[in-house]
C-alpha cells in the first residue's frame, strides 16, 4: 500500500471538497493580490498577481452553480501543461481554508457527484472520502477550455 501522499484536498464551499494532484501545486498564496475583470463570469471575475504574472483566478463554487460561504483570502497557484501545445501554464484555485495533503489509492474510485452539471467538463475521476464523492479536477480542462468557452 503507498502511504505517499499523491492528492490535495481542499474545500470550495460549506462541506464540500474538490482535489488536484500534489504536483500540480506550485504556491500557496495568502492575501493574494486580485485584479478585477469586468463582464468576466462570476467564477472567474479576477486575475491575481503572482511572481509579476497575472494569472486566472477561479472560485469553484460559483462554476458549479454553488454558493462561496466565506470570503475567499488564500489562492492556491496551480500549474498544468496546456494540451494544445504543451506549454506549462498557471491558474490560480480561490480558498477561504487551507487545504491538505493526502494518499488516494485507486480503490476510492467512484461516480463524479450529481448535483452540476459541470463536472464532467472540469474533472478526470472522483473519489470517495467518508460519504463524499471528491471530484480531481483537470486543470487543462478548467483554466483552457472551460474559459475559452465563457470569455
Amino acid at each position: 500500500m503507498n502511504t505517499r501522499h499523491n492528492a490535495v484536498l481542499f474545500e470550495f464551499t460549506n462541506g464540500h471538497h474538490a482535489a488536484i494532484g500534489l504536483h500540480e501545486v506550485a504556491e500557496l498564496v495568502m492575501s493574494p493580490k486580485l485584479v478585477n475583470v469586468p463582464l468576466a463570469p462570476d467564477y472567474c471575475h479576477s486575475l491575481c498577481i503572482w511572481q509579476d504574472r497575472a494569472i486566472p483566478f477561479i472560485e469553484l463554487a460559483p462554476l458549479i452553480g454553488q454558493r462561496s460561504l466565506e470570503k475567499v483570502n488564500l489562492a492556491l497557484v496551480v500549474t498544468y501543461f496546456a494540451r494544445s501545445n504543451s506549454e506549462q501554464r498557471w491558474g490560480a484555485l480561490g480558498l477561504s481554508t487551507y487545504f491538505r495533503m493526502m494518499s488516494v489509492e485507486d480503490d476510492a474510485a467512484c461516480l463524479l457527484p450529481q448535483d452540476s452539471s459541470a463536472w464532467p467538463s472540469i474533472a478526470h475521476s472522483c473519489f470517495q472520502l467518508a460519504d463524499e464523492n471528491v471530484p480531481i479536477l483537470n486543470l487543462n480542462a478548467l483554466f483552457e477550455q472551460h474559459l475559452q468557452l465563457a470569455l
